[in-house]
């Protein structure tokens, strides 16, 4: 390959790598927008989230994430369980619990 075309390879490349890192943070503060809004409508707190999934479940929270729904902010919180793990989302508006997922079922479902 000649030094011209190698350059102009070598260029194409950065400016392809440049321009996949600035739509990646470009997602990111999309992201971070979406996040504030739902936090800006929540009622709902973290823990008063987390101990109604606890409640719901009959175990104990090991994580959980704030997510930016269509349908509107939910929380998740994944709970280990004394019969396995499983997801509680509850809604961040209304502190209602609006889905219950167990983690054997995704696991059951993709053998």
């Amino acid at each position: 390959m000649k030094a011209p075309t190698l350059l102009a390879a070598a260029a194409a490349a950065i400016m392809l790598a440049t321009g996949l890192a600035g739509a990646a943070r470009a997602g990111e503060a999309g992201q971070d927008a979406r996040d504030a809004a739902a936090i800006a409508v929540a009622h709902v707190t973290l823990p008063q989230a987390i101990a109604t999934a606890e409640q719901r479940a009959g175990g104990r929270a090991v994580s959980a994430d704030l997510v930016a729904d269509p349908a509107g902010p939910r929380i998740a919180v994944e709970i280990a369980a004394p019969h396995g793990v499983q997801t509680v989302t509850v809604d961040a508006v209304s502190g209602a619990v609006v889905a219950n997922r167990d983690h054997d079922e995704d696991e059951d479902a993709s053998d």
